[in-house]
């Protein structure tokens, strides 16, 4: 028997019916990079965008002369960052827009914000009411808290909601840092787990603090509720004052039913976790 056939058979009896990883694609965004599946890369947008601050000149001014005009922030209120956003890892049947992916929280993208300008953001995108110097250092503080617990709020001027379904946490460190995925759904009021809301978060940092990443990728599976559906593993939104009494439960088993199928998720944690560990994102330059 040959060298090359017995390297052959020994690699196949590695972790029994594996089968070889897909083929990546590393594309660049600035300073920083990432491997995607090649079949993702096709049509992946790159792009660097400005800081979005959730004041105008005008209403910061109104603000600061009565405080009755306060804005709550939105999700696309965020600093300069890159945006590496990949609609081919979309769920099948939604259509993608990159005019409006900076505002869509389950979105196929990775995000990679310069740290400190967070600062500015909640203001007119110049004044700070935080001092710079403690921005990074309260990420990375969140950050390391969503390692040992759940904090429902998982970055500033997230938005006005909160996680929910909170489940199969895992670090993941990069080339210049590290973070956090989950699988979570950002809630308003009790809700069902549903397609299109279910998604893959990594929240991650620079070791440097300088760059914070915020991945999101939409999630589906066999069974997964829809926009439609009124009941779910035995419990149903029809008595709504029931299941918001009962949502503790309802979370619970949700939770329990998603990490049981959890190697069922399209596309696969491997494949998103592969893509997050390969990123590159050491300094903000």
């Amino acid at each position: 028997m040959t060298r090359r056939k017995i390297l052959q058979l020994a690699t196949a009896g590695l972790g029994g019916c594996a089968t070889s990883p897909s083929p990546t694609t590393r594309l660049e965004a600035g300073p920083f990079s990432v491997a995607i599946p090649e079949k993702w890369s096709r049509s992946t947008i790159i792009e660097k965008v400005p800081i979005q601050p959730l004041y105008t000149p005008k209403s910061w001014a109104e603000y600061q002369r009565d405080g009755i005009y306060r804005l709550k922030p939105g999700y696309n209120n965020r600093p300069q960052h890159w945006a590496i956003r990949i609609p081919a890892a979309g769920l099948r049947g939604e259509q993608f827009d990159p005019k409006t992916a900076g505002d869509n929280e389950t979105a196929p993208q990775i995000l990679i914000h310069k740290t400190d300008e967070w600062g500015f953001v909640l203001s007119d995108g110049i004044h700070s009411e935080t001092p710079i110097s403690s921005v990074g250092r309260k990420l990375r503080l969140d950050m390391e808290s969503w390692e040992r617990k759940d904090l429902l709020h998982g970055s500033p001027a997230f938005m006005d909601a909160s996680l929910t379904f909170v489940c199969l946490k895992q670090r993941i460190d990069f080339q210049g840092g590290r973070g956090i995925r989950m699988v979570a759904q950002w809630t308003i009021e009790p809700e069902l787990i549903r397609r299109g809301q279910m998604h893959y978060l990594f929240l991650g940092m620079s070791d440097d603090n300088t760059c914070q990443i915020i991945a999101t990728f939409p999630l589906n599976m066999d069974g997964l509720p829809s926009e439609k559906t009124k009941e779910h593993l035995g419990h149903s939104i029809e008595d709504y004052s029931q299941f918001s009494r009962n949502l503790d439960a309802y979370e619970a088993d949700a939770k329990l039913w998603l990490e049981l199928r959890a190697s069922q998720f399209t596309p696969s944690l491997q494949t998103l976790d592969a893509t997050m560990s390969s990123l590159i994102a050491a300094h903000w330059s």
